[in-house]
């Protein structure tokens, strides 16, 4: 399978909005969706399979600093190389932009994004205690410092 990775416009908000609602127990509205991408600080980019949306990546950079939104795709496209690739194109457009660090937040349990996330350089920088809901639980939070910075840490999921 094939698919093109294309900067998002606000034209994709409702393909991006039922991404979320496949994807996330507390989705995204299509308006807030809508929003974010007409912000000027945020980056959104979108895996197509030709004319259909098969998942995207978003976040914010402000400052020298990024934060991840979101990385969603739609179940039938999964383990086909297309968050992976989002999240590449992401890396590389937001250092163009000086960006020092990006941070990201992980359900605890994801492990395979988890994983993801770590092959790309990610590592583990701290913990959010019960910062998701539908169900209640942690969030790893993740960084990728330009900086020389990059220091990896161990976590425990039961720490208090």
């Amino acid at each position: 399978m094939s698919f093109e990775i294309k900067r998002l416009s606000e034209e994709n908000s409702a393909a991006v909005a039922e991404i979320e609602k496949l994807c996330f127990s507390t989705p995204w509205s299509e308006a807030t969706i809508s929003s974010e991408i007409k912000s000027g600080f945020s980056d959104f980019f979108g895996a197509f399979s030709e004319e259909k949306l098969a998942g995207y990546i978003g976040g914010r950079t402000i400052a020298g600093e990024t934060e991840i939104f979101n990385v969603a795709v739609s179940p039938e496209f999964r383990r086909k190389g297309i968050a992976k690739a989002l999240i590449e194109k992401f890396i590389e457009t937001v250092r163009k932009k000086d960006t020092q660090v990006i941070f990201l937040e992980v359900r605890s349990s994801n492990l395979p994004a988890i994983a993801l996330y770590e092959k790309n350089g990610f590592v583990f920088c701290g913990l959010r205690k019960n910062y998701y809901t539908n169900p209640t639980e942690n969030a790893l939070l993740m960084r990728l410092a330009f900086d020389g910075t990059q220091e990896f840490e161990e976590w425990d999921d039961e720490e208090d």
